[in-house]
């Protein structure tokens, strides 16, 4: 049987700035024979058949899940779409800039090379989503401020003595979920939608943790340590929310 192991999750409250804005307009809203479509290669998320279609609440972070309805699809999408564009861009300056003023805020004396690798490989799981089931607003994790998580199931294999093979352990399915504070973000500033991804992204694909939350205490966890700042998924966050502008 497998097991389920929680990696991560943004579990503390995001600063006022991005958790308590509450999407502005009306909600998403298709007929009840749209059909989701496939965008930047993620797979087809689809409602529960007789879940919220067109009388949707007037707030996505309100509509109960796990499973992701045709109204928060698109609202995903995008999200993904830009944090793998926002992370080609922090590559490229780690890459070609390793000592930039930028890197040093974030990562302090942390070699360039192993902040680049965790990049690279926080990019290249978003770039393929295959794998992932999506989870939106599932009221089982999403509580005390949660902005996303993610999970994986793995089994461990055992030799002809029934002794657990650790170094065989096969992974059997990922979960990344999105919360209430994922939809009440928006696309700019700090704290942002692509930006929740980026982190429990980096959970899995490079392995951080969670040292420390939101700018003040990221940016001292780097000057203080740049070993641990550089396995800080939030550090990673915020390295791309403020990358300098070109």
């Amino acid at each position: 049987m497998g097991q389920c192991t929680a990696i991560g999750g943004m579990g503390r409250q995001w600063p006022v700035a991005a958790a308590m804005l509450v999407l502005s307009g009306s909600a998403l809203a298709e007929g009840p024979t749209a059909k989701p479509q496939p965008f930047g290669g993620i797979p087809l998320v689809r409602p529960h058949a007789g879940g919220p279609v067109s009388s949707a609440p007037a707030s996505l972070a309100e509509i109960p899940g796990p499973a992701c309805t045709i109204q928060q699809i698109p609202v995903f999408n995008a999200a993904l779409v830009e944090a793998r564009a926002r992370l080609a861009v922090a590559v490229r300056l780690v890459r070609d800039e390793p000592a930039h003023p930028h890197v040093r805020q974030w990562f302090g004396n942390a070699p360039p090379q192993v902040v680049l690798g965790r990049l690279q490989r926080t990019a290249t799981r978003l770039a393929n989503t295959a794998g992932f089931d999506i989870h939106c607003n599932d009221p089982a994790r999403c509580n005390a401020g949660v902005g996303g998580y993610v999970q994986v199931w793995s089994r461990v294999l055992h030799d002809a003595q029934g002794r657990p093979a650790v170094s065989y352990r096969v992974d059997e399915g990922q979960v990344i979920g999105v919360c209430p504070p994922f939809f009440r973000a928006t696309m700019d500033g700090v704290g942002t939608r692509w930006g929740i991804l980026i982190h429990e992204a980096s959970h899995v694909a490079a392995e951080t943790h969670d040292h420390a939350y939101v700018r003040t205490d990221s940016l001292a966890l780097a000057r203080a340590n740049g070993a641990r700042a550089a396995e800080n998924a939030d550090n990673f966050r915020l390295f791309v929310e403020t990358l300098p502008r070109s």
